[in-house]
């Protein structure tokens, strides 16, 4: 009986033994695929071997079911993992299944990869934390091996860029790479492409052509887009840095200061896109970066009454400037000659004073705005043959009409601004003081002179020619 007992515990402790090799064996070669079974994959528990102790066989593999398993099924494996040649990085065993790197640092990638200390500027992690910071040097269910799900999770470790309102789409889609090199580059950011614009214009190419056909490109186009925009995400519409009108009053101090004292505010300045209502930021063939010639571009707001901030109606402008006769700035496209769009002193955005009445006692000051153009003479001498046509004889009648200490008439009292169908862009009829009503000039122009019937007045004729004034005649 004793000698049953004796041979039973030798056979048992022959098969422990037996496995216990097996197990270990695991470690030396690769073991065959199991057979198929029939209860789920995921009821059968993978049996890990213990750290062996001692050296493995010269052809020993390091991935098995029971070592390193998870190596073998992983999406994206490293070259030398996958072709089981872990000896391209590791040295032999130094002993308690110890494989040191042959290369100490990032040399041991850069020994197969090429990507540090060709350009000026290097990614700091690499330098101050090494490949695999970024890298898992076995295996990563991510492509290039990176240890997070995706780039814009492992940038985000270090770089703490929120999303805002807006964002540049390359980084609301999380390709920190597509405008970033991720381990060195000649430009400073570790930007793709070249510095300032032309790492934007990479990408930007209407943009880039644009600038090769247009005359005039502004300056931080040319130079560095991020004088105005924020390259990963901002809370102002296209990625800008702050507000239109803040972002570009941020350079432009003279018209800073011009919009903060001015007396007459132009809405366009800070309605709707503000600046960009009227100029492009980036370029145009206009001056002053204007979206089109500037009496076009003043149109296309003016073409219909404006209700004012101050309860005003403006009037329509543009139906004038389909006259035949134009004023000279306005034939010119140059509405800036009279008006300052940005804000002024003067009623109507104007740049001088200039009588907003019907009648007005005479002051030359009150018509500044004329005489930055016109003669003075042609309201202060009584007598003339050669400052205007408007004369009976030699009889000055824009000094009869203006020069009065009372009920001076205003040039507005018988000329369209802008333009008219008649010559010298006379008025069909002008606004009357203080009422709404359109009193008609009859304005009737004559080979010697000419003659007019405002309002319910009687007819006024006059003659270059005549030596006496005929009764009744050309009077004021």
């Amino acid at each position: 009986m004793t000698r049953g007992i004796a041979a039973q515990r030798g056979a048992r402790f022959a098969m422990l033994m037996l496995a216990v090799a097996a197990l270990c064996a695991g470690c030396g070669r690769e073991e065959p695929k199991p057979a198929a079974v029939t209860q789920p994959a995921a009821a059968a528990a993978i049996v890990r071997a213990p750290r062996p102790t001692a050296t493995l066989a010269p052809n020993a593999s390091c991935v098995t079911t029971a070592c390193h398993a998870t190596f073998a099924g992983a999406e994206f494996i490293h070259g030398p993992i996958a072709s089981k040649a872990c000896d391209a990085c590791h040295a032999a065993d130094t002993g308690g299944h110890v494989y040191p790197l042959k290369r100490p640092g990032n040399d041991t990638c850069t020994f197969c990869h090429n990507i540090i200390g060709r350009h000026e500027h290097q990614h700091k992690v690499v330098q101050q934390q090494g490949c695999i910071a970024c890298h898992d040097p076995h295996v990563s269910r991510t492509k290039f091996l990176i240890k997070a799900d995706s780039i814009q999770q492992l940038c985000g470790k270090c770089h703490d860029v929120p999303l805002k309102k807006f964002a540049h789409e390359p980084f609301a889609a999380g390709q920190c790479t597509l405008c970033h090199e991720p381990h060195e580059s000649d430009v400073k950011r570790l930007l793709r492409g070249g510095s300032g614009s032309e790492h934007c214009l990479m990408c930007h190419t209407d943009m880039k052509k644009r600038m090769a056909d247009t005359k005039h490109v502004h300056d931080p186009v040319k130079k560095d887009c991020l004088q105005c925009h924020s390259p990963h995400a901002t809370d102002f519409p296209r990625e800008l840095k702050a507000s239109t009108e803040v972002t570009c009053l941020a350079c432009h101090d003279d018209v800073k200061k011009q919009i903060a004292q001015a007396k007459v505010k132009h809405s366009a300045v800070h309605d709707g896109a503000s600046c960009a209502n009227c100029h492009d930021p980036h370029l145009s063939n206009g001056e002053h970066l204007l979206k089109g010639r500037m009496d076009n571009v003043c149109a296309a707001c003016h073409v219909k009454p404006i209700r004012a901030a101050d309860g005003r109606t403006i009037a329509a402008v543009a139906p004038s400037l389909l006259g035949k006769n134009l004023h000279g700035p306005i034939r010119a496209g140059d509405c800036s000659a009279c008006h300052q769009a940005h804000g002024s002193e003067n009623g109507s955005l104007l740049r001088q004073p200039f009588p907003e009445s019907f009648y007005a006692p005479f002051d030359v000051q009150t018509y500044a705005l004329c005489f930055t153009c016109h003669e003075k003479d042609l309201v202060l001498k009584q007598q003339t043959t050669t400052l205007t046509n408007f004369r009976d004889g030699s009889r000055n009648l824009h000094y009869v009409h203006v020069h009065q200490s009372e009920k001076g008439r205003t040039c507005k009292a018988c000329h369209e601004i802008h333009g008219s169908d008649l010559p010298n862009h006379m008025a069909n009829s002008v606004p009357f003081e203080g009422s709404t009503w359109a009193m008609p000039i009859r304005y009737e122009r004559r080979s010697d002179g000419g003659r007019c019937s405002p309002g319910c007045h009687q007819s006024q004729t006059y003659s270059r020619s005549a030596t006496t004034r005929p009764a009744g005649g050309g009077q004021q």
